[in-house]
């Protein structure tokens, strides 16, 4: 999966400018109606004329994607967290309807509903961005996101925790863990990596390729390696140590009870080539209890029961994200 790097520069060769509206047919687009009705133009169900239930403010400008679709925005908003007045854009040349367009050659219709998504704090109103498991469409949405740092405006800033946005991309993360990690990694969204760590885990990260690698960038991607190694250490560390030995009774002395470290010695050795960052509970338990399945001794297996126990507790609460 690629990520745009997309020039932010504006000037003559650039492919974005202001579209004047046809005398005062501007003033009949912000009313919602369209002043061509022989020339059918589509609009963003997302962003129409009205806000509906969304709460964003009026709209007082037109935006024209790639494919001629109309999206209504407002002047305030794309201004509010850009560092470069939206690609040199904004603000606009007058407060008449007639210079309130903008047509984006260079950005579909699909990427500049998910970057508007972003930046109002809003949901989809169609299922094709409404996440899931479909890798094409968290392609999109990175796509999507990926421009917002053309128009000045830092993704960590607007894809926050319990926005939509952030929700959407968080949705891919049980079956496309490593790509959505990528997203996280790319545009330094620092809360949604710790997020998404977790369903890395029954990964091998062998599987990271030079281009995921790439994106996560460097610090990112130590910090996923850092956690599958730190796992792997805390489970081995938490093994090590045998049950403890009980007081010599006339059944089980010390001699006897060296056959259950013997055998728990046995056990770990064994699991040690089964563990991973994700090693199941019941796996851990399986193991231990078929090589010591032979001890007969109720103290030495209360001791057994006790130690596994507190090795399963403690190693269910280890640290799963980064």
């Amino acid at each position: 999966m690629s990520f745009q790097h997309i020039d932010p520069e504006y000037g003559p060769g650039a492919s974005t400018e202001q579209i004047p509206g046809p005398g005062s047919a501007a003033d009949t687009y912000l009313d919602g109606v369209n002043p061509f009705p022989a020339i059918p133009i589509p609009v963003s169900p997302t962003f129409g004329p009205t806000t509906g239930e969304s709460q964003r403010p009026t709209a007082d400008a037109i935006l024209f994607s790639s494919d001629s679709v109309m999206f209504y925005v407002d002047e305030y908003t794309l201004l509010q967290f850009s560092n470069n007045n939206f690609r040199g854009l904004l603000p606009f040349l007058g407060q008449d309807a007639e210079s309130r367009m903008l047509f984006l050659h260079d950005i579909h219709s699909s990427e500049l509903e998910i970057a508007l998504q972003a930046l109002y704090k809003i949901p989809a109103t169609i299922a094709s961005t409404a996440g899931g498991g479909n890798l094409e469409e968290l392609q999109l949405l990175a796509r999507g996101i990926s421009w917002l740092p053309t128009f000045g405006i830092f993704a960590n800033v607007v894809v926050l925790p319990h926005t939509h946005i952030f929700d959407q991309i968080l949705s891919y993360a049980p079956l496309h863990p490593l790509e959505t990690y990528a997203i996280a990694g790319f545009h330094d969204l620092e809360q949604l990596a710790v997020d998404v760590s977790p369903h890395t885990l029954p990964l091998e990260l062998s599987n990271v390729t030079e281009e995921l690698g790439d994106q996560m960038g460097w610090k990112y991607m130590l910090r996923l390696f850092r956690l599958h190694m730190n796992r792997r250490t805390i489970l081995m560390n938490l093994l090590a140590p045998p049950p403890e030995i009980h007081h010599p009774t006339r059944d089980c002395d010390y001699d006897d009870q060296k056959e259950l470290k013997a055998k728990w010695n046995m056990a770990v050795g064994s699991l040690t080539w089964e563990i991973r960052a994700d090693t199941p509970t019941s796996l851990i338990r399986e193991i231990v209890e078929a090589y010591t399945g032979e001890i007969t001794c109720k103290k030495c297996i209360k001791a057994r029961d006790t130690r596994l126990n507190t090795i399963l507790t403690e190693w269910s609460m280890s640290v799963r994200s980064i």
